[in-house]
């Protein structure tokens, strides 16, 4: 009898491993297939289709570096997501090195703090886990404690003894059955 309740619970034991890996893959396969989207939409400048990945409630919060500044990084919901091109210029953080505003429009901070590179066609392309990282501490995953992150990163080159490098995190939650944008963060080499 005892041999048999333990085989029971192995076996219980392992349906459980494989029902939570299951889940697990599920899942990053939502949040790989999500970011695809909001990767898209980023390179082809379609704030209708990247709003519709927004966070319904949270909206989504833009980060120029890899440290997310809950307090000073701006966040939008996404009814004002499609207007950003049509705003006007926001001081969306501090330089690197200079601490001087970051006062730019949407279109600016875009070229350089978002989209300065193709990330759709980074080569390579992570999930929870970071690529690269300078001097700043990149605090993702304590900023978004429920959330999962696709980072999107080119390394540095050679030439520039690769301080060159570039990431973009996209950074999603979970509201009812669906993943919702709700970061946008950028990375590179800091002083």
């Amino acid at each position: 009898m005892k041999i048999k309740f333990l085989t029971f619970l192995t076996f219980a034991f392992l349906l459980f491993s494989i029902t939570v890996s299951a889940s697990a893959q599920t899942e990053k396969a939502q949040v790989l297939a999500r970011s695809k989207q909001a990767v898209s939409a980023l390179k082809n400048k379609n704030l209708t289709a990247l709003a519709a990945l927004v966070h319904p409630a949270k909206g989504v919060r833009f980060s120029p570096y890899g440290n997310v500044d809950k307090e000073r990084d701006l966040t939008f919901r996404r009814k004002d997501v499609l207007k950003l091109n049509r705003l006007p210029a926001y001081v969306w953080g501090q330089a690197d090195g200079s601490g001087d505003d970051i006062k730019l429009n949407f279109s600016g901070y875009y070229k350089r703090f978002v989209y300065d590179l193709d990330f759709a066609r980074a080569p390579v392309v992570s999930y929870n886990k970071i690529a690269k990282h300078g001097n700043t501490i990149v605090n993702v995953e304590a900023a978004y404690p429920n959330a999962r992150f696709v980072e999107y990163h080119f390394p540095g080159t050679r030439k520039n003894e690769e301080m060159d490098w570039r990431s973009l995190r996209l950074v999603f939650e979970k509201s009812g059955k669906d993943w919702f944008l709700v970061g946008v963060s950028h990375d590179q080499w800091t002083i």
